[in-house]
């Protein structure tokens, strides 16, 4: 949960820099854990089992190496049941209170033991999950955590399908936290317990409701007060509400409250993302029983034909990026320094939005996107394939419950994502199962546009008129084809659909480390091949933005993919387990060529770039050279010597033709001039001579 409470640290409570919320008492489950990369009974023996941290995945190397499938590992990595222990060492001062255990993400199956009694099992790889304990401590310094994890797939959770390896593991946080008998409930899918929306915004004013699950653990009666505070972005309280309820013996209840906001300050993405809080409190008379804080962020989105994406009643220009959960030689185990790294990459190459392929992300990274005013598409993992059973059809409902109650609140979260690229059979037989889920979210949030993401070809089947709006996969020059034929793909598809559309994946492959000379437009590229240049992902995206840029067809754009990403069953590159569409490498340390194309389109700070920097030693004495800059004009160098001054293209590339280099070492250099400002950007060349 997103609320300020005790933290541990090292073993010790020490209190926060936020005293209020002293009745909800936190602990990280960070370490201490012992860990089995096998089955075993729930009573086995933990001497002999590993010492690990959580975040925590047993696929961090194997899940990314791209080694053939065995007998024993049909996937090309370990898919099947490992076991994680630790001792609880629960404060007997909890004993009078309620106590929870929390996990955020553990992938894939999960069984959760206490003292050897199961308190449950969850189903998904995505959505936290919350048990209550009370009852199962024994409160003497020996309680015991147990959880059986299971990464192998089942017929009844979604992914069934998808291009991107399936990390096993208890790969997100876990807490452990005590309330009063009387609290705001955690048990609504592991949600906050306090949900927001703002039916009505105005200039003037801005209406906001908040409706907080309240739960009683008491045998009798509770009278309580339930106060809801609205602080602005300074702290300073601007509305409160505060009504008086008698909750029921041992029942949980929703309490619904009404505030308004006079003259709003709106959240306005990138522009101006002001984030206001809202503040719950449980009272019993002067006592106060519990809190939870929530990010609000008061403003309208809204998608039309006509205008495309509307943010607080005005066109915004939506070109993301995709991102996967997943770093090199760590796969989903990130912590809190790696998603600010992902942030501040995506930040700084200029993005508006993000969708979250193909699956809910943390609720750390949902915070920085709320702060940054980055746009989000969120979406459950119903990737390529779906069953008719009852059973994943009640587990893809339950995920897409986790989904919206877990992350409505915040105002980054501007579509929920129903599936990607289903299979032509799906594409049929889903739709009902699609429409049920519609319904759903709908009932869930009825603010936010409900979006599907298809492979380009799909754009006929009955499963695409279910999402109030569609984005399509498309990959002309890369999956077959020409890059010269993105604009009129896109042209076909809206007009089949009938209105606008979102290219919701488009790109093309590199290896940074592999390079071609000459006219790249003419390689015949194997998108599953050995040779993936830098310079051909390159021409694909600058080809492919000519034709985006302004394109009154489209109301989105998102890159596939921001990070190279670990897909085991690849090998292509000369990279195996990689896919490598990414804009920066996968261990984050390369911005490729293309990250700087992008940012000198969509990021107005001055910069310039030399483009094919890495393509040395070269062979070919004449060469052209490409800049990336959002300068009014570029100057370039070689060798000290003026080769001209060069104005930009629509799409932020200057060129020029027939730069010749001399043996050896050659110094490039482009100075970009922008009125009074200067940017500047310098490599080195070296021409290899032919004996």
């Amino acid at each position: 949960m997103r609320n300020f409470r005790w933290a541990l640290a090292l073993g010790v409570l020490v209190q926060m820099a936020v005293p209020a919320l002293a009745q909800r008492q936190s602990r990280e489950l960070s370490m201490g854990w012992k860990f089995l990369k096998q089955d075993a009974e729930v009573g086995a023996d933990t001497s002999t089992w590993a010492t690990v941290q959580v975040p925590h995945t047993w696929n961090a190397i194997d899940g990314q190496n791209g080694r053939a499938a065995t007998a024993e590992t049909p996937a090309g990595y370990y898919r099947g049941p490992a076991w994680y222990e630790r001792a609880l060492d629960v404060p007997a001062d909890w004993k009078a209170k309620r106590v929870f255990l929390r996990f955020e993400g553990a992938s894939l199956v999960s069984d959760v033991y206490v003292n050897g009694q199961m308190l449950g099992q969850h189903r998904g790889a995505f959505g936290a999950f919350c048990y209550e304990l009370t009852s199962k401590l024994r409160f003497d310094g020996k309680d015991e955590l147990r959880v059986k994890v299971n990464n192998a797939r089942v017929e009844d959770v979604a992914p069934l399908g998808g291009d991107f390896t399936v990390f096993g593991g208890i790969y997100r946080p876990v807490s452990l936290f005590a309330t009063d008998s009387v609290c705001i409930s955690p048990l609504d899918y592991a949600s906050p317990g306090v949900y927001l929306s703002t039916p009505s915004v105005s200039a003037k004013e801005a209406s906001v409701t908040a409706k907080t699950l309240l739960s009683n653990g008491l045998s009798t009666s509770a009278p309580v007060r339930v106060e809801t505070q609205i602080k602005d972005a300074g702290g300073k309280v601007v509305e409160t509400e505060s009504q008086k309820v008698t909750l029921s013996a041992s029942t949980t209840q929703p309490f619904v409250q009404s505030l308004k906001v006079k003259n709003p300050h709106l959240w306005n993405g990138r522009k101006d993302p002001y984030l206001y809080s809202a503040t719950v409190r449980v009272w019993r008379g002067k006592t106060l029983l519990d809190e939870v804080v929530q990010p609000l962020g008061i403003r309208t989105i809204a998608l039309t034909d006509d205008k495309g994406f509307l943010l607080n009643g005005v066109p915004y220009p939506i070109y993301g990026v995709n991102r996967h959960q997943e770093k090199q030689d760590k796969g989903w185990a990130l912590n809190k320094a790696d998603h600010d790294e992902d942030y501040r990459l995506i930040m700084d190459v200029g993005a508006t939005a993000i969708r979250l392929a193909h699956y809910p992300q943390s609720d750390y990274f949902q915070d920085l996107c709320d702060r940054g005013g980055l746009l989000l598409w969120e979406e459950i993992p119903q990737v390529n394939e779906m069953r008719t059973t009852p059973e994943f059809n009640a587990n893809a409902e339950t995920q897409l419950r986790e989904m919206i109650l877990q992350h409505g609140n915040h105002p980054s979260v501007a579509f929920w994502g129903l599936s990607n690229e289903l299979n032509p059979k799906w594409r049929e037989d889903g739709t009902p199962e699609l429409e049920k889920q519609k319904a759903l979210a709908r009932e869930l949030d009825q603010s936010r546009p409900i979006v599907g993401a298809m492979y380009g070809g799909g754009e006929k089947s009955s499963s695409v008129k279910v999402p109030d709006w569609m984005g399509y996969n498309v990959y002309p020059g890369w999956y077959g084809g020409s890059a010269d034929g993105m604009g009129s793909t896109i042209e076909r598809i809206a007009q089949t659909q009938g209105k606008r559309i979102a290219l919701s994946e488009y790109g093309a492959g590199s290896n940074y480390r592999q390079h071609m000379e000459g006219a790249v437009a003419e390689l015949k590229i194997q998108a599953g091949g050995p040779f993936h240049p830098e310079e051909y992902q390159t021409y694909v995206h600058q080809r492919d933005y000519e034709q985006i840029v302004n394109n009154p067809h489209l109301w989105g754009t998102f890159i596939w993919v921001m990070f190279d990403f670990a897909v085991d069953g690849r090998n292509e590159g000369e990279t195996p387990g990689l896919n490598d569409k990414g804009l920066v490498s996968h261990d984050r340390s390369v911005k490729k060529d293309i990250y700087y194309f992008y940012k000198a389109n969509w990021n107005p700070e001055p910069m310039t770039y030399i483009a094919a920097r890495r393509m040395t030693p070269r062979k070919v004495a004449s060469t052209q050279v490409k800049v990336f800059s959002n300068s009014e004009s570029v100057e370039l160098k070689v060798n000290g010597i003026s080769v001209g001054v060069a104005k930009p293209d629509k799409v932020h590339v200057f060129r020029w033709e027939n730069v010749n280099l001399q043996a050896g070492p050659n110094r490039i250099q482009a100075i970009g001039k922008a009125g009074a400002k200067m940017t500047t950007d310098e490599c080195e060349w070296i021409l290899e001579t032919t004996p």
